[in-house]
Parts: structure tokens; sequence; C-alpha cells
């Protein structure tokens, strides 16, 4: 196998920076003001001073999607997937402005934050997901790749704990392997995530995948399975299944140099050779 690297990520775009960290704020916002609507502790008149905050943000996080979606654009075959995202975030922050608008134009009391925590709650965790997408898709188009074996790199990753962003669940896959298994030249960040993906796609929310990994035709695969009743437990962070999920995932994958191939009892990603 060869060892050299790929060359160097393409340099940072500010613009891009800039709308990264304009999605993180502006979901961060709309997390907090949705935990606060749902606390008996905290009262309405909090609540109230927070969304003119949250309601400014929504442009800002409009802008943002479209800057992101748009810097992906070059590294993506099928551009259909940028689409998908767009038109399934735009509804959301659409209906987020309508509904802090109307809240704001009307007097802020107990009974009318009733199934506001909820709707803020499940818009939320929608929006988080298509962040974490839009992540995955951003890390499996520049980063470069490195020797790993599969096993160690799934061991060491899927369990970490999460950071800057805000996980949905936290489930139990059964991990299998059959030795030896090669080093093989993979994206780390981006292979890692891919599985976690892929793992909460397959499964049901309270299922245990199952992930194998075997080297197989001269290629590292690995299986993951609907369920699983054996194998070594691992943590695994899921960020959340929305309808673009699917898609996303196939693009990261490709994207990684990755094959994705659905069948009836699970998927199966089978590295490339880099």
């Amino acid at each position: 196998m060869s060892r050299e690297r790929p060359h160097s990520p393409p340099p940072r775009d500010p613009a891009t920076d800039a709308a990264r960290g304009t999605l993180r704020d502006a979901l961060g916002a709309l997390g907090n003001l949705a935990l606060l609507a749902g606390s008996a502790k905290v009262g309405s008149k909090a609540i109230a001073g927070v969304l003119p905050d949250v309601l400014a943000s929504s442009g800002p996080l409009r802008d943002a999607l479209h800057t992101l979606l748009g810097s992906l654009r070059p590294y993506i075959r099928n551009s259909d997937v940028l689409k998908e995202l767009l038109e399934f975030a735009s509804p959301l922050i659409d209906d987020l402005e309508g509904e802090l608008a109307t809240r704001m134009d009307e007097p802020f009391r107990t009974p009318e934050r009733l199934g506001l925590d909820r709707f803020l709650g499940g818009l939320s965790r929608e929006l988080d997901a298509i962040q974490s997408l839009i992540e995955l898709l951003e890390v499996a188009a520049i980063e470069s790749a490195f020797p790993f074996k599969v096993s160690d790199l799934l061991r060491q990753r899927l369990p970490s704990s999460p950071s800057g962003r805000r996980p949905q669940r936290r489930f139990t896959a059964r991990l299998s392997v059959t030795e030896p298994l090669p080093e093989v030249l993979l994206k780390p960040r981006a292979f890692a995530t891919l599985v976690s993906a892929t793992a909460e796609l397959a499964s049901a929310p309270d299922g245990t995948p199952g992930i194998s990994i075997a080297y197989q035709g001269g290629a590292t695969e690995v299986y993951v399975s609907r369920a699983a009743a054996s194998g070594e437990e691992l943590v695994v962070w899921g960020y959340g299944v929305i309808p673009p999920s699917d898609s996303a995932i196939r693009a990261a994958a490709d994207l990684a140099e990755v094959d994705f191939v659905e069948g009836e009892g699970g998927i199966l990603l089978r590295l490339r050779n880099l």
C-alpha cells in the first residue's frame, strides 16, 4: 500500500469560517431558548427577553446555510443533496421567524408559552442535524488521508465526547473484528463520523446496531447491521436522522472514497484504495 499522503487541504476561506461561527451561535441560542421554554423554573418574562435576539439571528442563520452549502458545491458530484438540505432547512427557519414574530406581538404570559418548548425543541433538533450533516460533508471533502487500522480508529473515535455539537442521543453498537486487518489510507475524522452516522441511520431509535470489520477481496469492509446480539460494546453518539440524511451520508461516503452499499440487513462501507 502506498503511504504517500494527498495534497494539503485548500486554504481556509474567511467567509466560510464566519458562516460556521454564525450557524453555531444561532443554533446555540435557539437550543438555549428551547431549554428555557421547557423549564418550569424560568419565568415567562425571562423567556420573552430572549426572543428578540433569537429572532434577529434567523436571517444570518439562513445566510450562513447558503454560504456553507455553496462552499461545498465544487466538491460534490451530485448537487441535489445540497438542494435537498437547503429545501429542508428553509421552511424550518421560516417557521421559526413566524412563530417568534407572533410571540413578540402578543403579551407573553404563561398560557402563551404552552407548546413553545415542543415547537422549539423539535425545530432545534432538526437544524442541529443539518449542521452535523454539513460538517460531515465538509470534513469528507477536505480532510487529508492517513494510514490507520480501522478497528483501532473506531474504538478511539466513536466513544469520544462530542466537541462543539449537541448530540441527540447516545447509543450502543456491537463491534466485531476479523483479524488480521491491515492499515489503510483513510480520512480519519470523516470515516469515523461516517460510520457513526451510518449506524444511527441503519438502526432503530432504541436498537443496537452491529459494526463488523473484515479484510475481504483486497479491501477493508465495515458492515453496519441494523441489529446485533453479540460483539464488543462500543458507545456511539447520534446527531439525529432527518429526510436528507441518507443522501448526505451517501455523498459524504463518496467524498471520503468509500463505497456505500445498502442492503436489506444493513449497510456496507467499503474503503477504496487511495
